[in-house]
């Protein structure tokens, strides 16, 4: 076999690592490169033994392996498996026939090959890990790393693994074989599937051009192909790595020629021990404390100063509980003496060993008997280290596992039990301690005390109630926690410990109010894998800086004046010529430099006043030497150290140097040129081809673009990064002051400044989905990949037309924390809105989407020419030097450059809180369409949808906007009882309050054009026609919702005697007790606007009735939630159903008033008589005339014969003249109504009234008639006749009640 000669570059970087306690990183480029990895472990391990044997470096602390991979290794990792099987191949001769081949040479290195892979994979420490299994390995510490399938890799995988690896380790990246390391620029990652979407164009990968070219600027970093030749990356790498091999053959040689000499002998001795000021410093602390109990055991566990000193002060905060009673005497012990609650902040970057820290603390406060401690983090598995150094620190203060203590575990528990969530352990749910029981007895007083048990438990951040009783609690990942969870839990219930005042239930000191004390303990990582933010050091810690600085509290007022009177006291007057001698004046400089020192934190005296907090940074790693090259790169690779980005340095001359972190500076956070006037700023959109080349500016950009990102949202991860840098459905704007064109264009050293960034819009585009999809997906009930709003709407609204509209929607809004609530957000995404809806023009001559597609080929012309020269051999590979590209194209570019894609709707997806929705609804102007009902574990949030229209560009109508507002804020009320029963209720009124407010309005205008329409008015508007096609489809999903309430559908609701119950709770005449059945329908009415347009209630009695009807409160909980006075609150309740009781009662008033005749009823009835009237040709009595006189013919016919005289005399001896009339109707009650006169007379009479010419007035005629005497007898037939009469009544009456009787047996 042919040994080949290893280049003495790769040993000289392992030698420099190892005595410098740094990492080292290797690309291996090409398919074997798992064959060199045995290789590469043993040249390390050689190397470390050599330099261990000459005293060069100290003790390793590993040797392990860590081997991660996405599925398939290529070799099995199981040792019998492997025996067997190469037992099976020599067996049959496949083995022998595998490895000769035809060259026998070719054939023994082969075999020579594997056997040392075999051997490697059989002695070493190798531990082996799924990439969606990473979580595994957290708190574990490997020298070596290999990852494999890089087309698998994320920056949160990359994150995590890396910073396992200890100073003196290697981290080895695996690559396929390419002939070009250009070629890495286009491969297509895993991730990738998740970027692309049915309306997205392809996938670019930026990040890895930019992975690629940030190797180059790692001074620990080699590029190898899978012989182990090197790559030339990076010639300034390469030409230190030779000076540094020949400068230590030197010093080599020197030292062995100068071995006799003693002196030499004593320098060289202080070359190679390698303890800097700090490791003597931690030697000397801890020989210190050995002896101190509780104290030095812990502070032994400690790896650097800084982690000593944390824990120290940890201690010292928790030592104050004993010195209550005695005289304090240490600042921090002092400071808790005299407030209610105590706070120590801790704040490191990765790997600084906080999380060590805290868990030493943890095991020193149970040492201090603190009976109650609640761990509170995102996850579990964030607690890994904590519980873990928690047992160490149990340990090494002589404690005993199942004889002083026991571990519970995060499965087969219930979720109540120990807070961690239950279940099962598996894959998904790492087995990891989550809580600790101490049973011994072991106390401060040396057993003095009984028996008691004392636990350290984890609860979720959300179930703030279970920290009732806690004594102290300890948050760890703070950062990644949003921050009203935060301030939730520092909360202090001055009655959480249940014990009698001036002595808590576990013996804890109390203040001098009664009220029991609280320790809160923070631990962050400010930047890491696990997705952190600024807002906690920025937000948070400074509002307790400020409060510990100027409020105080009552108690800092009080001691800062106590000192100022003593110090005012202690100035006594001289007797005489006291103006000469100036006593008040020094009286007044004396209370004032008293009250200065108490109000200034650095000050001894001010630590015993107002409330305690204590800030402490981490700086110093502890698996490696501080400013690590390999960590330098990786927080520059993934913007982890952007919040120590200096803003004003754009090029970071000043930022941290070799990895190092610091928090930064207050003038670093600044803007440069201030806070400009909203209205005055503009919105650039951010070429990410340019933003991701690794330029120079670009780089600086990038990381003032992400350090806004890290300072104003909770949770950024590095796989946010990518998702940035490659969706190509991804966009970026920046909102810029008015000097932004004149910052770039700057000359002389002006040319690399940077504008200020004021604001962040991330957006995606999203929906534009084929028919056919849309109804395969929901067919299935599933759901593609990206498309949230189309998705998510289709589902929950059941239309499928919505997801074929295409939409933009908001990613994050990130502002400069120096600017926040001044307008720069809203002033964005209205310049967002009037960019998408076409009211900006475009300077380019086109508007539609389809010419973006030639702005993308344009933005790469190096990048094409690049690529079309195709490598041919592997020479290329192992001479090219990559450099960043120099034809760039412009970094920002105004909206009024741009074309604007054609879009239907601007949306966003939040978890909602009060603020949030104040913004997106009532300065951004959307509308809520979608609330989840299940809440976010970590936050408690429910996830939120709201959605506004592009009325000018869509080319749909807007009908389905308020249809689904209306229709989603319908379901949302209904589910107030449920869900969101635990939501702040003015947030719920809010919700809410786009149905009474936004919608009501714009739904009576529709309605009045309706009605216009309906009456002929046609001059309808397009507007007008629109909203009357939105009102039928809200009318279409909210069925009868829309229209105001009516007497039926009242009734419906309420009872007669439930109108009669309100009315008297309205008069004050009984209790709410008695309506609060009635209060669920009274607040379904009003938020639905069934109560009317004009209807109103104030704010607090809208609260109050959504709180007690829809979210069924009690008026207790809803009096602490509004901060109001009980009477108060009971009386505008009061108000409230007042009100809407009257508007039931004139509602029934109207109802009932429309069955009667009166006002304009009666008109119209009139009216109506009146146009009916002539309907015949003739009256009445012109009728009952002309019948009379053909029935007088009939009779005069017919009374011919012998009697006609007799009878014409009877009837004449009637006294009715003029008539003829049958003798049997001589009857005086039918003959009064008879006319008097013939016809002669009246036709005379009415000749002479026509001459006169008068048209009113009366006709008289005179009468023949002869007053008859009348006799004795004539009585009885008058009496007759009127009993006849009566006789004849009453028979027809009981005719017609048997008629009655009879239809009602018939029904």
């Amino acid at each position: 076999m042919v040994r080949k000669k290893l280049d003495e570059r790769i040993r000289t970087l392992f030698q420099h690592t190892l005595r410098t306690n740094q990492r080292a990183l290797l690309l291996l480029v090409g398919d074997h490169g798992k064959d060199q990895v045995p290789n590469l472990y043993q040249i390390l391990d050689r190397t470390a033994a050599q330099s261990n044997s000459d005293g060069k470096i100290t003790q390793r602390h590993s040797n392990s392996v860590l081997w991660c991979y996405k599925k398939e290794l290529g070799f099995s990792t199981h040792r019998k498996k492997r025996m067997e099987k190469l037992k099976r191949d020599k067996k049959r001769g496949l083995a022998k026939q595998q490895l000769s081949g035809n060259n026998g040479g070719a054939g023994s290195a082969a075999l020579e090959q594997m056997d040392n892979f075999e051997l490697f994979l059989t002695n070493t420490d190798i531990t082996w890990c799924y990439y969606k299994d990473s979580h595994r390995v957290l708190g574990t510490t490997h020298s070596i790393l290999v990852l494999q399938d890089f087309e698998a890799l994320t920056p949160n995988i990359m994150a995590r693994t890396i910073e396992t690896v200890q100073g003196g380790g290697l981290v080895i990246f695996l690559l396929r074989t390419v002939k070009s390391l250009r070629q890495l620029y286009a491969m297509t990652m895993d991730v990738h599937s998740r970027y692309r979407t049915e309306s997205s164009g392809d996938v670019v990968p930026r990040f890895n051009e930019r992975f690629i070219l940030s190797l180059g600027g790692c001074s620990n970093c080699l590029v190898c192909d899978d012989e182990l030749n090197i790559l030339p990356l990076s010639k300034k790498t390469l030409s230190r790595l030779t000076k540094m091999g020949l400068k230590g053959s030197m010093t080599t040689l020197e030292e062995e020629e100068d071995d006799g000499d003693g002196s030499k002998k004593k320098k060289k001795r202080d070359v190679i021990t390698y303890k800097t000021d700090d490791d003597v410093q931690l030697e000397q602390l801890k020989e210190t404390l050995r002896d101190t109990p509780h104290v030095g055991k812990l502070v032994e566990l400690t790896k650097t100063l800084d982690q000593a000193r944390a824990v120290l002060t940890f201690l010292e905060a928790c030592a104050d509980r004993n010195q209550k009673q005695k005289k304090s005497v240490s600042p921090l012990a002092s400071a808790m003496s005299g407030s209610k609650s105590t706070t120590v902040s801790l704040t490191a970057p990765r790997g600084r060993g906080k999380s060590a820290a805290l868990g030493l603390c943890l095991a020193g406060a149970i040492s201090f008997g603190f009976n109650s401690i609640v761990v509170t983090a995102p996850e579990p598995e964030n607690l890994v280290a904590v519980f873990q150094f928690l047992v160490e620190g149990l340990k090494a203060l002589k404690y005993q596992e199942h004889y002083d203590y026991t571990l519970g575990y995060n499965y087969g528990l219930d979720s109540g039990d120990g807070g961690g969530g239950g279940g099962v352990a598996g894959r998904d749910n790492t087995k990891c301690i989550i809580s600790v029981s101490i049973h011994g007895g072991k106390g401060d007083n040396g057993g003095q005390q009984p028996q008691r048990i004392q636990t350290v438990r984890y609860v979720r951040p959300r179930d703030v109630e279970k920290l009732v009783g806690a004594e102290l609690v300890a948050i760890d990942e703070a950062a990644a926690i949003p921050l009203p969870v935060v301030r939730k839990l520092m909360q202090l219930n001055p009655n959480h410990g249940g014990g009698s005042k001036g002595k808590s239930s576990g013996g804890a000191a109390t203040t001098a109010a009664g009220e029991e004390r609280r320790l809160t303990f923070l631990s962050s990582t400010i930047n890491g894998y696990e997705g952190t933010g600024r807002a906690l050091s920025l937000k948070l810690i400074k509002e307790l800086r400020d409060s510990n600085n100027t409020k105080g509290g009552s108690g800092a007022r009080s001691s800062i004046l106590d000192a100022a009177r003593e110090a005012s006291d202690a100035i006594v007057g001289a007797s005489t010529k006291k103006g000469e001698a100036k006593v008040h004046e020094k009286r007044w400089a004396a209370e004032a430099a008293a009250a200065k020192a108490i109000g200034d934190p650095n000050s001894a005296s001010s630590s015993g006043s107002g409330p305690s907090l204590k800030e402490l940074d981490l700086s110093h790693p502890i698996r490696y030497a501080l400013g690590d090259p390999v960590e330098a790169w990786l927080n520059n690779l993934l913007c982890l150290d952007c919040d120590s980005f200096d803003y004003n340095n754009t090029l970071g001359k000043n930022n941290i140097k070799g990895g190092a972190t610091s928090s930064p500076s207050p003038s670093a956070m600044e803007l440069k040129g201030g806070a400009p006037a909203p209205a005055e700023c503009e919105l650039y959109h951010v070429n990410r081809d340019a933003l991701f080349s690794y330029h120079r500016l670009s780089e600086s950009f990038l990381q003032k673009l992400w350090g806004l990102y890290t300072s104003a949202h909770y949770k950024n991860t590095p796989n946010d990064l990518q998702m940035l840098s490659d969706a190509p459905a991804h966009n970026v704007f920046v909102l810029l002051g008015p000097t932004a064109e004149e910052s770039e264009g700057g000359g002389g050293d002006d040319d690399d400044a940077l504008p200020d960034i004021l604001a962040i819009i991330q957006i995606s585009l999203e929906g534009k989905i084929s028919r056919k999809t849309i109804q395969a997906q929901l067919a299935r009930g599933h759901r593609s990949a990206g498309d949230l709003i189309p998705w998510t709407m289709s589902q929950q609204f059941g239309d499928g037309n919505f997801a074929q509209l295409s939409g933009a929607r908001v990613v994050r809004v990130a502002v400069h924390p120096g600017v926040q609530g001044m307008g720069y957000g809203s002033r964005a995404m209205e310049l967002l809105f009037r960019y998408y809806n076409g009211e900006m023009v475009s300077l380019s001559g086109g508007g539609d989407e389809e010419e973006s597609s030639d702005d993308d080929d344009d933005e790469t012309p190096s990048e094409s020419e690049e690529s079309d020269e195709e490598p041919t051999s592997n020479a290329l590979l192992h001479k090219e030097a990559l450099k960043p590209r120099k034809k760039l194209p412009p970094l920002l570019l105004p909206l009024s450059a741009l074309p604007t894609p054609r879009l239907d709707w601007l949306g966003t997806s939040f978890g909602l809180t009060p603020s949030l929705h104040n913004f997106w609804h009532r300065k951004v102007g959307m509308t809520m369409l979608y609330l989840r009902q299940t809440s976010n574990e970590l936050t408690g949030e429910h996830s939120a949808i709201m959605i506004r229209a592009l009325p000018r560009r869509s080319g749909w109508d807007d009908a389905w906007l308020p249809a689904f507002g209306v229709d989603a804020q319908r379901r949302i009320g209904k589910l107030l009882g449920g869900p969101f029963r635990g939501m702040e209720v003015s947030l719920a009124v809010n919700l809410l309050g786009d149905v009474v407010g936004g919608f009501h309005s714009w739904m009576k205008n529709a309605a009045r054009n309706e009605k216009k329409e309906e009456d002929g008015d046609e001059n309808g508007t397009k507007q007008q026609k629109m909203d009357k096609t939105a009102l039928q489809e809200v009318k279409k999903r909210s069925g009868t919702q829309s229209t105001k309430l009516t007497a039926a559908e009242l009734h419906y609701h309420l009872t007669p005697h439930d109108l009669q119950r309100l009315e008297l709770y309205s008069r004050n005449l009984c209790d709410h007790h008695l309506i609060s059945d009635l209060i669920p329908s009274l607040a379904q009415l009003y938020f639905t606007s069934r109560m009317g347009s004009d209807f109103r209630l104030s704010s607090v009695q809208s609260a109050l009735l959504c709180g007690i009807g829809l979210q069924h409160k009690s008026v207790d909980d809803l009096t602490s939630e509004l901060s109001l006075p009980i009477n108060q609150v009971l009386a505008m309740f009061n108000k409230g159903v007042k009100k809407m009781s009257l508007t039931f009662h004139n509602l029934l008033v109207e109802e009932e008033s429309k069955g009667l005749l009166g006002g304009d009823a009666m008109k119209k009835a009139e009216t109506k008589v009146h146009r009916i009237r002539d309907v015949v040709g003739q009256t009445l009595e012109e009728d009952a005339a002309e019948g009379a006189t053909v029935a007088m013919k009939a009779l005069t016919q017919s009374g011919g014969g012998g009697g006609g005289q007799q009878q014409q005399a009877e009837v004449l001896n009637s006294g009715v003249t003029g008539t003829r009339m049958a003798p049997e109707l001589n009857d005086p009650e039918i003959m009064k109504y008879a006319l008097k006169g013939t016809d002669e007379e009246w036709a005379n009479a009415l000749k002479d009234k026509a001459s006169v010419g008068d048209d009113g007035g009366t006709i008289q005629i005179k009468s023949t008639k002869k007053v008859k005497k009348r006799k004795a007898g004539d009585g009885d037939d008058v009496m007759e006749s009127v009993l006849k009469n009566e006789k004849t009544m009453s028979s027809k009456k009981k005719s017609k009640k048997k008629d009655k009787k009879k239809s009602r047996k018939t029904m």
